[in-house]
């Protein structure tokens, strides 16, 4: 597969493909954004792209080797800003050829380690709640998961675990190749979700944390309030450049910022959506329901996946649900029980 890259500022970049639809996760048309910061004999790289099965041929791996055995420097840092399959997929490798140190959020370091701790009650209950709870609002059906859990699928496409080395808070600094760059938490879209600011060139990484719809995970995972303060902390950093891990980014102050409004204002106009819906059919709606009323044009995270004993749009429901927690919070929703479901409906 052939993938575009670009020099910047600090080394090089290669923006990140992601698929509209539910095939692409397995044949490998979902992939991060990938970034080279070069110093003086040293580099640091973030994410790192997907593996994928040899009959697809679409993984990152052998063209990022081909640019990284160009590099004169050595690869001291290999950067994870979030645990998704496509951030990880090459870590190990990567990390095997150069003997480079990885580095996460601590939050995200178990499933980073072993991703199918993902199909297991303790990826859960680390955060203080149970499975159950956290489905509890969804009224699966019996057998039915949320998506995204079954231990054949992870087995086979996702499951390339890598040691981590370092573990990084928000504050915190790398030194390698006489730069210094900082870590910024940017929680929402994963607990340990982490970008990189690069003060030497105005250079901020982002990670997912523009992509749409987010949350994608159900809470504790996903967290709307806290994805809409991490916009919000990105705004006041004021970059230079915004680097994504989807899509084209932005390279200049002005785009940058008019790019983070653009999320926030996403983030807004769903609340405002499922409000609008709520109030206009005047009763309580499951989170099933409210999908094609608040979601009624596809965007690219916006497909059904299997639940186990059929289809749901978990992404977008997640998303939704994530938003009505914070809802729950201002006073705006109020969970209600009808007919033996658990259902949403506006405050008067």
């Amino acid at each position: 597969m052939i993938f575009f890259w670009a020099e910047t500022p600090d080394g090089w970049g290669i923006p990140g493909i992601h698929g509209p639809w539910a095939e692409d996760e397995l044949d490998g048309y979902v992939q991060s954004g990938v970034y080279l910061i070069r110093g003086q004999g040293e580099n640091m790289l973030i994410d790192t792209g997907n593996w994928t099965l040899p009959e697809y041929d679409n993984g990152m791996g052998d063209f990022l080797v081909d640019l990284l055995d160009k590099e004169k420097n050595d690869l001291k840092y290999i950067l994870i800003t979030h645990f998704h399959y496509d951030h990880t997929g090459n870590a190990k490798m990567l990390k095997d050829r150069y003997g480079s140190l990885v580095v996460c959020h601590p939050a995200d370091k178990p499933i980073i380690e072993d991703p199918m701790i993902i199909t297991r009650p303790e990826n859960i209950t680390r955060f203080g709640v149970t499975p159950e709870e956290v489905v509890a609002d969804f009224n699966l059906k019996e057998g039915e998961s949320l998506g995204l859990s079954d231990p054949g699928i992870i087995e086979t496409y996702w499951n390339f675990p890598v040691e981590v080395d370092v573990e990084v808070e928000d504050g915190d600094e790398l030194e390698f190749g006489g730069l210094k760059v900082e870590i910024v938490h940017l929680p929402g879209h994963c607990p340990g979700h982490i970008g990189v600011w690069n003060p030497h060139t105005g250079t901020l990484y982002a990670g997912d944390l523009l992509h749409y719809p987010t949350p994608l995970g159900p809470s504790p995972i996903g967290d709307a309030k806290a994805h809409w303060n991490s916009i919000q902390r990105c705004l006041e950093i004021k970059p230079q450049l915004l680097l994504e891990g989807h899509g084209l980014s932005a390279y200049s102050p002005d785009s940058s910022k008019r790019r983070l409004l653009h999320m926030q204002r996403q983030q807004d106009d769903t609340r405002n959506r499922i409000l609008f819906v709520l109030r206009r059919e005047r009763k309580p709606m499951t989170t099933e329901e409210l999908v094609p009323e608040v979601m009624p044009v596809k965007s690219d995270l916006d497909y059904a996946v299997s639940t186990g004993i059929g289809e749901r749009r978990c992404y977008a429901e997640c998303c939704i649900h994530t938003h009505m927690l914070w809802m729950i919070e201002q006073g705006k929703v109020e969970r209600v029980r009808e007919g033996g479901l658990i259902k949403f409906a506006a405050v008067a």
